[in-house]
């Protein structure tokens, strides 16, 4: 290297001072070795000091470092910082030099000028820097950062002390103490699963909720619940979840404040309707029928409730509900989207009470295919509430309108669905049961009938009240959000469906649903325009759709531009999903707690839904639970075993069973 020019000296990175050996310039740059020996370059400006010494090659380079650090080093532990800062106050002293004369006094060197700035820099507590020079604190400005440096040190310890006792507490299932000293770092747990914004808190149980393989919600819980900072009776999956089963006082007092709807005076036309039909233990009645003889066939009227007449667009409550999204049906209780007073009450079709409503008649001949319909707010009164077991009675072996009524809209139904599978709609018979808890551990499951007949008439009279809704937009160009599905990957026919695995191997097949702003086919239930506004009570999306039709249907401005729709409908369809997600994980973890609780030794069958290593996952009948096999005989798909538990981790809803005795 011809050109090395072997220079030491200081220069400034901030704070800090650094070694260098030039080896070259190029016009006001100069290019070094730093003190790792690596290539840099410095501007002429960072160049604080030049050392006598110099250096012949780039190899002599590293020993002189070593030496001239080591004497730096020696110089720097020697200084008294509280000593100098004394003097330098005094005398009002700031530049590097004269407080290296002030200290050291005789002959300065660029040994002592670094070793100077080094024990500043290292202290920073009784000078600080400007530029080149170090200004002294006053007193009361070094007692104030004492005091911080303080509350750092305790923070940092406080911190070492969380994670040390998080550790002991999540790991060690016997230690269950929290030290008084750890009493605030708990306290900020409780706060963080309330809901507050924590930091250091939510980073460390994220940290420790990945070790655990749980989230940290789920950590957090666990940990408050064994050292009974929550009671064994806590509803873990509204605490885990974030859910809010009571609404605010100021919610709450505006909901009360709401008056109940009551008929225009102009208008004393009130609808009569036959019924509603729900689950005994529903709430929120969004829907209600009626039936009228004509001469071409039937009239169907499906009424919907219209919680848009009591709460508007931005006022308090509604913004509540878009927050919610969803209605959430747990095993242990409802959080409702609106508070009782709306949902259950006054917007509520209520058997033999007044209320507003919107009314979709619908024109059918005998052969169920549809003539004309139209969409109306009216004043309804429910004639009787039914509950599906029932209306199911009825239509077996009942006498009187109400069942003769309830046998016509069952044929109808069966009607409708025979068309949509003829236009290529397909319908999985999934298992469905039901999990009621009380006292946060008695455990109730009860198969639900889903393919009862009063389940199949309320659920195609609301697609046909939805596909009817769809078409009324799109004729008439009203902007609402559709929900469409391509079709299926290949063609899914009757066969196909009947097959015991058909859930499993059609559904790889099936396309997702999408949301759009224009109408489309909805290969799922085969129909050529879908929406969804039967459930507004339930689903503030519904809500949404509801206003933008019933505000064309009556005259008034629409409340919801293109841009609005996707932004609202985005903010509760993404709320929705994970109301959904809350829901099946609760389901799942509590059935499993039915099962450790009363099939532990009782062998049940199952059906084999997939191969996986080490076993099968099956899944337990009647109710159609996924569970792992671990059998090393060989199994085909679908074939029928016996089984019994072999251990349940009922937390993370994991069932492992084994072959009985019985089976081969």
């Amino acid at each position: 290297m011809s050109e090395f020019e072997g220079q030491i000296w200081i220069a400034q990175e901030n704070d800090n001072v650094n070694f260098i050996c030039t080896t070259k310039r190029v016009k006001n740059k100069i290019q070094a070795l730093n003190e790792k020996g690596r290539e840099q370059r410095f501007s002429e400006d960072k160049l604080l000091w030049r050392y006598a010494q110099q250096i012949k090659r780039p190899e002599d380079w590293q020993p002189t470092l070593s030496t001239l650090q080591s004497h730096v080093e020696t110089l720097r532990t020697e200084i008294d910082i509280d000593l100098l800062w004394e003097t330098a106050s005094e005398l009002d002293v700031d530049d590097i030099s004269e407080l290296a004369d002030l200290y050291f006094g005789g002959t300065i060197n660029p040994e002592h000028l670094t070793a100077i700035w080094c024990a500043l820099a290292d202290d920073r507590l009784y000078f600080k820097r400007r530029g080149k020079v170090w200004e002294a604190r006053s007193a009361t400005q070094i007692e104030e950062l004492k005091l911080q440096r303080e509350r750092e040190q305790a923070r940092e310890k406080a911190q070492l002390l969380a994670k040390e006792w998080l550790r002991k507490i999540i790991f060690n299932a016997n230690y269950t103490e929290v030290e008084e000293e750890l009493l605030p770092f708990v306290e900020r747990l409780e706060c963080w699963l309330r809901g507050d914004n924590d930091k250091f808190v939510n980073e460390l149980v994220t940290q420790f909720a990945n070790e655990a393989k749980v989230t940290p919600r789920e950590l957090v819980f666990d940990i408050l619940q064994k050292t009974e900072r929550l009671p064994a009776t806590a509803d873990r999956d509204i605490i885990v979840a974030g859910l809010k089963p009571d609404f605010s006082a100021a919610i709450t007092e505006a909901a009360q404040a709401i008056e109940s709807w009551t008929p225009s005076t102009d208008d004393n036309a009130v609808t009569e309707l036959l019924y509603s039909i729900d689950d005994e233990e529903t709430q929120e009645v969004d829907d209600a029928l009626g039936l009228n003889k004509t001469p071409e066939g039937w009239q169907l009227i499906i009424a919907i409730s219209d919680p848009a007449c009591v709460i508007h667009r931005g006022d308090s409550v509604d913004r509540e509900a878009m927050r919610r999204g969803t209605t959430v049906y747990l095993p242990t209780q409802t959080v409702l989207m609106m508070p009782e007073r709306i949902s259950c009450d006054i917007a509520s079709l209520t058997q033999q009470h007044l209320r507003s409503s919107v009314v979709l008649r619908i024109d059918i001949n005998e052969e169920g295919e549809l003539l004309n319909s139209q969409i109306q707010r009216e004043t309804v009164k429910v004639g009787q509430r039914l509950h599906y077991p029932d209306a199911d009675e009825m239509i077996a072996t009942g006498t009187g309108d109400t069942a003769d009524s309830l046998r016509n809209f069952h044929r109808i139904a069966q009607q409708l669905q025979a068309q949509r599978i003829a236009e290529g709609a397909f319908t999985f018979q999934r298992p469905e049961y039901k999990i009621t808890v009380t006292n946060m551990q008695d455990v109730e499951v009860k198969m639900m009938e889903t393919g009862s007949p009063s389940r199949l008439l309320v659920a195609e009279m609301m697609i046909l009240a939805n596909h009817v809704a769809a078409k009324y937009a799109q004729r008439h160009e009203v902007p609402i959000i559709y929900r469409t599905q391509d079709a299926p990957l290949e063609p899914i026919t009757a066969e196909m469906c009947a097959d015991p695995l058909a859930f499993q191997k059609l559904r790889k097949l099936l396309r997702p649903s999408t949301l759009s702003l224009h109408a489309g086919g909805h290969s799922g239930l085969g129909l050529s325009a879908y929406t969804q506004l039967t459930s507004p009570l339930r689903r503030f999306a519904d809500l949404v759709m509801q206003r933008q039709l019933v505000a064309h249907v009556t005259g008034e401005e629409l409340p919801y531009d293109q841009d609005e729709l996707f932004k609202v409908l985005g903010t509760a369809e993404s709320t929705a999903r994970e109301a959904r997600m809350v829901e099946n994980d609760a389901k799942k973890r509590w059935f499993a707690l039915y099962l450790q609780q009363q099939w532990m030794d009782t062998p049940m069958p199952a059906s084999v839904s997939a191969v996986l290593q080490n076993g099968y996952k099956v899944e337990l009948k009647p109710w159609g639970f996924e569970a792992f096999l671990s059998a090393t005989q060989a199994l085909t798909l679908g074939e029928e075993v016996t089984v019994v538990i072999e251990k349940i981790r009922v937390k993370a809803s994991n069932v492992r069973v084994k072959l009985a005795s019985t089976s081969v």
